[in-house]
């Protein structure tokens, strides 16, 4: 990646008589952008929860110029407009990338419809960011390396707190996710992070839409 890439996870509360329409704009959105925008690298939508009010959208762009392009885009207006008005709660973390990878397209969409995803925010103790990145890092690239199941790994820190992070992760399945968490790079993750984190979020989620540009490595 030739700049600083543009990495943003966004939370949405939107009403249920709202989600189908939600959910068609949306679409619109994901699958528009990556066959026009080079730079828009992946879109990524999904749900919490049988009621699925609450949505996630992941987004990760080459650099600013990329997604000073997608954003004057007919179908990003249409999406900005529905958040806007069908938002009854809104959250947006705009992050610092710090692993991003992801197996190729052709591999994801052969796994497409049994993805288990995981949304995770971990927050650390005070100045600790620098020795969990090297931690965390650790995990991912054994993961990513020896694990045929894992195909998305993201994580970046909060630009406005760098003790916090955010996780978007992406595996085949369940016998995928549950092999991954019972290897030995991630328990020695667990055991090497545990003083230095504060507080840690996990999130099931399910997909709705998810567009990768593909295969994308930033470590």
């Amino acid at each position: 990646m030739d700049e600083e890439p543009i990495f943003k996870i966004s939370k949405y509360k939107i009403a249920e008589n709202d989600l189908p329409a939600f959910h068609r704009i949306e679409e619109a959105h994901v699958t528009n952008s990556i066959p026009a925008e080079p730079g828009t690298l992946m879109i990524a939508n999904g749900h919490e929860g049988v009621s699925g009010v609450t949505n996630y959208d992941i987004e990760l762009y080459r650099n600013s110029k990329a997604f000073d392009i997608h954003s004057m885009s007919d179908y990003f207006d249409a999406y900005d407009n529905a958040v806007e008005k069908m938002a009854k709660e809104k959250k947006i973390w705009d992050l610092k990338s710090e692993w991003m990878t992801t197996k190729s397209k052709e591999a994801l969409d052969s796994y497409a419809d049994n993805f288990v995803i995981r949304f995770a925010k971990v927050e650390l103790k005070k100045g600790k960011h620098d020795k969990f990145a090297r931690i965390v890092k650790k995990e991912m690239r054994n993961s990513m390396a020896k694990e045929p199941g894992v195909e998305i790994l993201f994580a970046g820190s909060n630009v406005g707190n760098p003790d916090e992070w955010l996780f978007f992760e992406v595996y085949a399945n369940n016998d995928a996710y549950n092999k991954h968490v019972n290897t030995p790079w991630f328990g020695e993750y667990i055991d090497d992070s545990k003083n230095i984190v504060e507080n840690k979020e996990l999130h099931d989620i399910v997909r709705d839409t998810m567009a990768v540009q593909g295969p994308i490595v930033m470590e």
